[in-house]
């Protein structure tokens, strides 16, 4: 919408957005036995991750470790055998991440 006003000799115009910020989404990462799914998913800046987990086919639990790099990684989630945890990745960059239980279960957080 604009909306205009005349002073003596100006014409001034303000423009105003009736257009809404867009919304943040939330992606699903599960446990399949030994493996993420997706192992790699693409996001913005501001969205969430839910990692749903379960145990593995012999019981054991998973955990979510993030490599240090790049800066602005989430907090690591600790093994758990049941649960929905979700983390908010506000930072830009590829995110790689493992589960230390399970050797060869990793996966990647495209920020963009």
């Amino acid at each position: 919408m604009r909306v205009g006003f005349l002073i003596p000799g100006l014409l001034f115009v303000a423009a105003c957005s009736d257009v809404a910020s867009p919304t943040n989404k939330t992606v699903d990462v599960f446990t399949l036995s030994t493996a993420f799914s997706p192992n790699s998913i693409q996001i913005a800046r501001g969205d969430t991750v839910r990692f749903n987990i379960v145990p593995s086919s012999n019981g054991e639990g998973h955990d979510v470790t993030f490599k240090t790099a790049p800066a602005g990684a989430p907090a690591n989630i600790p093994v758990t055998l049941n649960g929905v945890l979700t983390r908010v990745f506000k930072t830009s960059g590829t995110f790689h991440y493992d589960c230390f239980v399970h050797p060869g279960m990793s996966g990647d957080v495209v920020v963009q």
